[in-house]
């Protein structure tokens, strides 16, 4: 398991308020423990990592994402020392689950082409476009995520059907994601993870 981390990066660390998760840098490992630094989270941020609570981890490796869950054993100032997990999770593609999307989706060069977003994973989305745009060519778009976080990358339609939205002709659009950073693609699986999640919970209490 000390190899997995050791050979990971582009760390993401989840604390049970999801709103202050944020990146995080490994600066030591042994077979008991492993210490992130958070390099880039506010100190309202930091008050949300608290001893003895469980935080979820994703990063990247050769073989796609790895995700964990630990406890924090302590933090000084930026540093959080968590204990080193018993196990982990290796996200293939194939894994990446769709969610619905209630972000934003833009397109760089064509204002107002989105109708309506439908569902998104890791690997791309669905979403509804006043414009039938082009199969196999790559479209430059922002995808601002419920939590703040805004994606930057290209799009390549793989699907486009003619539909109708609101009595109006319209494209219906399935894209994958390309030139897209593995910092980014975690946020992705993170964001669609609480999404399954909250849908889970909200199923469970009708």
């Amino acid at each position: 398991m000390q190899s997995i981390i050791k050979n990971g990066k582009d760390f993401r660390i989840i604390p049970e308020k999801f709103e202050s998760s944020t990146i995080c840098d490994i600066i030591d490992s042994n077979a008991d423990t492993i210490t992130f630094k958070l390099p880039i989270a506010t100190d309202n941020e930091l008050l949300d990592y608290n001893k003895d609570e469980n935080v979820e981890i994703f990063g990247s490796n050769n073989e796609g994402l790895v995700y964990f869950v630990t406890q924090i054993i302590n933090r000084d100032e930026r540093n959080i020392t968590v204990k080193m997990p018993e196990s982990y999770k290796n996200i293939q593609r194939r894994e990446y689950s769709r969610v619905d999307f209630h972000g934003e989706l833009s397109f760089i060069d064509y204002k107002d082409a989105v109708l309506k977003t439908e569902d998104i994973s890791a690997g791309g989305l669905k979403f509804i476009s006043n414009i039938p745009l082009e199969e196999h060519l790559e479209y430059n778009i922002n995808i601002n995520l419920s939590n703040n976080l805004t994606i930057k990358c290209t799009i390549q339609p793989i699907r486009i059907q003619q539909t109708d939205y609101e009595g109006k002709k319209a494209f219906s659009i399935s894209g994958k994601f390309k030139n897209i950073e593995s910092i980014d693609r975690i946020a992705l699986v993170q964001y669609s993870f609480r999404a399954m999640t909250e849908a889970e919970n909200i199923n469970s209490e009708k």
